[in-house]
């Protein structure tokens, strides 16, 4: 039909313009006005803008960075942040970090342990006391210091949040002689000890997060990170790190799948409420549902 015949011969004519194109491009040769004009309307016609970034999905929103860009630049960071199977999460034994509320100390060893044996730049810490320790965790508590001792690292007892910061002088010193801040502050899996559900155990869950957000940015490093591990699930959604980070100043990174497995040793146990009595048995299932590590930066926004 002669509609078909106008359809061919302007594809023939853009196929000819587009090798005319190539071939002015090798030979470095001036474009004519024509193919230029021909190229520009090409452009508009696919939505293309002058700095080369689609008006649909590609549009930048005023920073000067394609949405495009912005999306695989944060595909990278968790890339990056998620490790190889050698290096989960990137750690490694020159990186000083810090343990928050790490009760059993498992994941600190499993730390080691992942380092190579390497813990002089480790800090331990953990909010119950050595006697209370001895008491909930058993026989464990004296082998686990003493291993992590062996490989240089550093535990402390009877911290809590809202102490880092006043403790950060002592806190800071490690086996190695370091004296400086922290590449990374790590704190798995936060309880309250109050209960999960329920508007007050669930205020309680945000202060202590609160807590942790507003004291630990004092012992980072300015390109520091710290590092919050936490199920992703009912109930715990509705402690609302990300609001809680926010309100208190630091910038959510990125988020990665946390895998108890890529940090063998490690053994999940809930925080004793003021109740328990009887030793605490680890309770993997806990957390084999899908778990995050939520990675915040220093914000220059106000503090909690």
């Amino acid at each position: 039909t002669p509609r078909r015949v106008r359809a061919r011969a302007m594809a023939k004519k853009g196929r000819e313009a587009r090798i005319m194109r190539t071939i002015t491009k090798i030979r470095g040769d001036t474009m004519s006005e024509a193919l230029k004009r021909r190229a520009a309307s090409n452009k508009k016609k696919n939505g293309i803008t002058a700095g080369g970034a689609s008006s649909s999905g590609g549009a930048d929103d005023g920073t000067g960075v394609s949405r495009w860009r912005k999306k695989k630049d944060k595909a990278k960071i968790r890339v990056e942040a998620r490790g190889t199977s050698d290096a989960p999460h990137g750690y490694h034994g020159g990186m000083k970090v810090l343990c928050v509320g790490d009760g059993n100390m498992s994941f600190a060893l499993a730390l080691a342990t992942v380092c190579g044996n390497e813990g002089t730049n480790l800090v331990v810490t953990t909010r119950e006391t050595l006697g209370v320790a001895r008491k909930i965790y058993g026989d464990a508590c004296d082998a686990t210091v003493e291993a992590l001792e062996a490989c240089g690292a550093t535990v402390h007892f009877g911290v809590e949040c809202e102490t880092l910061r006043a403790r950060a002088k002592t806190l800071q010193e490690t086996a190695s002689g370091s004296a400086g801040a922290f590449d990374r502050i790590v704190f798995n899996f936060p309880d309250a000890g109050v209960g999960k559900v329920g508007p007050l155990s669930v205020q309680a869950q945000r202060e202590l997060l609160a807590s942790f957000f507003e004291n630990a940015p004092g012992l980072l490093k300015g390109s520091g990170e710290m590092h919050v591990a936490l199920q992703t699930g009912p109930p715990y959604a509705g402690w609302n790190i990300e609001g809680v980070g926010a309100k208190c100043g630091v910038v959510l990174k990125t988020v990665v799948e946390f895998e108890s497995s890529d940090f063998p040793g490690y053994e999940y146990c809930h925080t004793a409420t003021e109740d328990e009595e009887d030793e605490i048995e680890p309770r993997a299932d806990d957390i084999e549902c899908e778990c995050a590590t939520y990675i915040f930066v220093k914000g220059a926004g106000a503090s909690c």
